[in-house]
């Protein structure tokens, strides 16, 4: 998203969660329509001051979540984007090659979850000194054995990223669970 749309963006959110506020403040009775800067909105003011009932409740209730909503895309546009990490795999006088880190989690993650007993799979990519630290989390099968599970995956993964983008990899931790649900099956029995 371009700049300018993102400061659209921004200054209608802040709007709109503005007026989301002061209407709840104005349908709860904590201000009154006296303290907006001009006399455009009196009679909006005072229909919602005057509103009791469910028709009070429902427009507090949908104040509230139109706020909440507009603080919530709020804190995502100005949290800022997250810069891309690229890793270097090679330089020469013609250029240079990088990936992206992103791109490596995600073959860890494809190559773990081809692994045959592997349910789901989730990596981290670290880059230190001496290559690649990758932390992968699996969720396997019920009754796996998870010593020669987590020996596979090390060995497939750091094939994987070697053959496919030539980084070195320097360690890779797996943390392996049992699948949950088959846990529960086997509870019931």
């Amino acid at each position: 998203m371009s700049l300018f749309n993102r400061a659209v963006v921004i200054v209608v959110a802040a709007a709109i969660l503005a007026a989301a506020t002061i209407v709840v403040l104005i349908a709860t009775g904590a201000l009154t329509g006296a303290f907006l800067p001009s006399d455009w909105f009196d009679v909006v003011a005072q229909r919602i001051a005057d509103a009791t009932g469910g028709t009070g409740a429902a427009i507090i209730a949908i104040s509230v979540i139109a706020g909440l909503a507009m603080l919530a895309l709020l804190l995502y546009e100005l949290r800022g984007r997250r810069r891309r990490v690229f890793l270097l795999i090679s330089s020469t006088d013609d250029g240079s090659a990088t990936v992206d880190r992103e791109s490596v989690r995600v073959l860890a993650e494809k190559t773990a979850a081809a692994v045959g007993s592997v349910r789901e799979a989730e990596c981290s990519v670290d880059e230190r000194s001496g290559g690649l630290s990758i932390s992968c989390w699996v969720s396997v099968a019920m009754g796996s054995d998870i010593p020669d599970i987590s020996s596979e995956l090390q060995g497939k993964i750091r094939d994987a990223i070697s053959r496919f983008t030539g980084l070195p990899v320097a360690d890779i931790n797996v943390r392996a669970s049992y699948e949950p649900s088959d846990a529960r099956r086997l509870a019931v029995r």
